[in-house]
């Protein structure tokens, strides 16, 4: 049975599947999740029911990373830092765990760091990936 589509409809069709092929391949290489972090940065990924943030020794707080997100930072301050979260009633803020710093601050070539705030509001964790 010959086709009731003209050829220049069945061009079209083949090239959209080449594009969309072509775009899943380009998806499906983008940057792995185990791929390192950078020197100096720390990434937050809030994988609990709670919104995440890091708190910089100096008092400043990240952007918060919504819950499902990454978010990835400089080293904002040469003190520790502490990861936090916020309440979903309220919003009120919460302290998970504080990082050390090496002594004398974090110098520009320290290795990247990955955590994980996970859990709920009521038994939140931190896990470190990298």
């Amino acid at each position: 049975m010959r086709s009731k589509q003209g050829p220049r409809r069945r061009s079209l069709m083949a090239t959209g599947a080449v594009v969309l092929a072509t775009g899943a391949a380009v998806v499906a290489a983008g940057t792995p999740a185990s791929a390192a972090i950078s020197n100096h940065r720390v990434q937050l990924c809030a994988k609990g029911n709670y919104d995440a943030d890091i708190t910089w020794s100096d008092g400043v707080h990240s952007t918060a990373v919504r819950r499902g997100q990454c978010q990835t930072f400089d080293i904002w301050a040469p003190g520790g830092y502490t990861i936090g979260g916020f309440y979903n009633t309220g919003g009120a803020h919460f302290d998970i765990a504080g990082i050390a710093s090496p002594r004398g601050g974090w110098p520009a070539g320290t290795p990247g760091r990955k955590y994980g705030a996970e859990g709920t509001t009521k038994a939140p964790r931190i896990v470190r990936w990298q």
